[in-house]
């Protein structure tokens, strides 16, 4: 059934969303980016178009379903998610609101071996048109992709064979955010690419 079909892919990608929401919320307070914790707001309201979306799907399955009750745990499914995206949203507002993290906030920051960051990728980024199996950003820069946000679309967890293009925005985990910052051209500065040596 089409509708079955596309309510599996809402609620991949809203597994997916909620993930990506609740690492960058925590990222967007522990190093007190309105960016990311911008981000995280667009991403509410991608959630809140997929919930409505599930529901709406799941109600028209329900005409074709014996038993449509079954159909109750999909949306019960749609709505945990949602919540769970409320509350990083909550999270990432503390930054955007202006609150001042507690100290022990900073603690855990210092705590963490891996920052999480949002880079845009600029013309003249050596990264561009480059497939992610021939840059091996997790050895030669020390981060792992989690998404790349390109137009008005999210890329998740992005295969080997990903090509990075310009105006890309990298959302990235790891101990080499800066050098990613480097590489993606952030400054507008010509940049080498590092050779993993053999």
């Amino acid at each position: 059934m089409k509708e079955l079909e596309e309510i599996k892919d809402c609620l991949i990608e809203m597994k997916n969303l909620s993930s990506l929401m609740v690492d960058l919320a925590f990222s967007s307070v522990m190093y007190d980016s309105e960016d990311i914790a911008d981000e995280v707001y667009i991403l509410e309201e991608k959630m809140d178009e997929l919930t409505l979306k599930v529901k709406k799907l799941a109600l028209r399955a329900a005409k074709y379903e014996e038993n449509p009750e079954k159909l109750l745990s999909i949306i019960e499914m749609a709505t945990i998610n949602e919540q769970i995206s409320d509350s990083a949203y909550e999270i990432a507002d503390l930054v955007l609101r202006d609150v001042e993290p507690h100290p022990i906030i900073r603690k855990i920051m210092h705590d963490v071996d891996e920052e999480i960051g949002r880079i845009k990728v600029n013309k003249g980024s050596i990264l561009i048109g480059q497939p992610l199996k021939q840059l091996k950003l997790p050895t030669k820069v020390g981060v792992r992709l989690i998404a790349i946000k390109r137009g008005g679309r999210y890329i998740y967890n992005p295969s080997k064979d990903e090509k990075i293009e310009e105006g890309d925005i990298l959302i990235a985990v790891g101990s080499g955010i800066d050098r990613l910052r480097e590489l993606s051209n952030e400054k507008g500065e010509e940049g080498e690419f590092i050779e993993e040596e053999e």
